[in-house]
């Protein structure tokens, strides 16, 4: 299977668990499961482009700017990769925080004891309301990171559409138009 191949699979596969995290941000469980996935996901392609090929590298996310100029400001390849870095830093924040918010409950690794025990030492209504306090920190950070690459991924799509449809075609699987 060639790189590209690979790279389309990737991206079809975080953009579906991406979204389908999105979509199920009410859903307690599902939406944390479907969040660890995502942070599989990301972290595999943080390795992929660590011990990769040159491509792959995170490079790849840095936009350049050289040579951008007013006739070509929509097309210029640092239109796209912009869109792309703030999705990323964006992917990276809300599986951050997920996990932060999570403290692996979700995977059964919450260690129901130790938290028994502080609860003991401490008064049961302040560690309580600190507890409430930082989630909500979390939460907010959390959820607004995902907004915010939701309006991303839209905007990436859309730039997408407008100026790279045969990009566009290629990573949604449609065949070659021909010429």
């Amino acid at each position: 299977m060639s790189t590209m191949s690979r790279i389309r699979i990737y991206h079809a596969v975080l953009a579906v668990l991406a979204l389908l995290s999105f979509l199920t941000g009410e859903l307690g469980l599902i939406h944390a499961w479907l969040g660890y996935g995502v942070s599989l996901v990301v972290v595999l392609r943080l390795l992929w482009a660590l011990g990769g090929e040159r491509q792959l590298g995170l490079m790849r996310f840095y936009p350049s700017f050289l040579g951008m100029n007013v006739t070509n400001m929509l097309t210029h390849p640092a239109v796209s990769r912009t869109l792309i870095l703030g999705i990323a830093l964006c992917l990276v924040v809300v599986s951050a925080t997920g996990v932060i918010i999570d403290k692996g409950e979700a995977l059964g690794l919450a260690n129901t004891q130790v938290v028994a025990a502080a609860n003991a030492d401490d008064d049961e209504d302040r560690n309580e309301a600190r507890h409430e306090e930082e989630e909500g920190f979390w939460g907010e950070v959390h959820e607004a990171s995902g907004n915010l690459m939701i309006f991303l991924v839209g905007a990436h799509v859309g730039y997408l559409l407008l100026f790279r449809l045969p990009l566009a075609r290629f990573m949604l699987f449609f065949p070659k138009t021909p010429r």
